[in-house]
């Protein structure tokens, strides 16, 4: 075997470990941050949860926001991916993605809402995540939102946002002990009432639709 070529397949081993490392701290990271408090979290916590070296990690991300900045562009594609893209506006189907996204997700993403203020670069993860999910439910209702002036737009937008938010699904699912096929259905209830209240013609026209629950 000539020598560049034993050179060459060196190099793309290496590369090959370095990716495999970077994999393997993403993650540590990620299931830590959905574990514990971000100032329990060190990074010598997360090189022995993935087994390589400290100064590995200090390589790869850095600093402490740096792996906050590194774990956050890692699962964004991940978390958009389990999701899936907003191509309905029915009820049902949107909490069944609703129910996907946050059974697999909602711990994390729920940690970095939290916990926003306590670093710069989570707040930079929290703000980007809630632009993402404000963006996408504005795409699945877009056609319910188009029928309203303005102002209750905004209203209709933000009331929709929020039954689809991670805050709703995990009190649902932690604090009162839905399954998730129950919770599924609390969602989809209230996301067809939102939608009711903005298509019924006694809607306030004070800028916000009528209440139905």
């Amino acid at each position: 075997m000539k020598a560049d070529t034993v050179r060459g397949y060196q190099q793309r081993q290496r590369a090959q470990a370095a990716d495999a490392n970077t994999e393997r701290i993403l993650e540590a990271g990620a299931e830590m941050f959905a574990a514990r408090s971000i100032d329990q979290i060190t990074l010598a916590a997360v090189a022995e949860r993935a087994g390589v070296g400290v100064q590995t990690v200090i390589r790869r991300v850095g600093t402490k926001d740096g792996l906050i900045r590194a774990v956050g562009a890692w699962l964004a594609p991940q978390i958009e991916a389990t999701r899936g893209a907003p191509t309905t506006s029915d009820p049902a189907a949107v909490a069944a993605r609703i129910a996907q996204q946050y059974e697999r997700w909602g711990m994390v993403t729920d940690r970095a809402i939290r916990e926003r203020d306590a670093s710069p670069a989570l707040a930079e993860v929290a703000d980007a995540g809630r632009r993402s999910h404000r963006d996408w439910t504005a795409t699945a209702f877009a056609a319910a939102l188009d029928r309203q002036p303005p102002a209750r737009r905004h209203d209709l937008l933000g009331r929709l946002a929020a039954v689809c938010g991670v805050e709703l699904w995990l009190v649902l699912r932690r604090d009162q002990g839905l399954s998730v096929a129950a919770a599924q259905a609390a969602v989809a209830d209230l996301i067809a009432a939102c939608l009711a209240a903005a298509a019924s013609p006694t809607a306030s026209t004070d800028g916000a639709p009528a209440a139905t629950f």
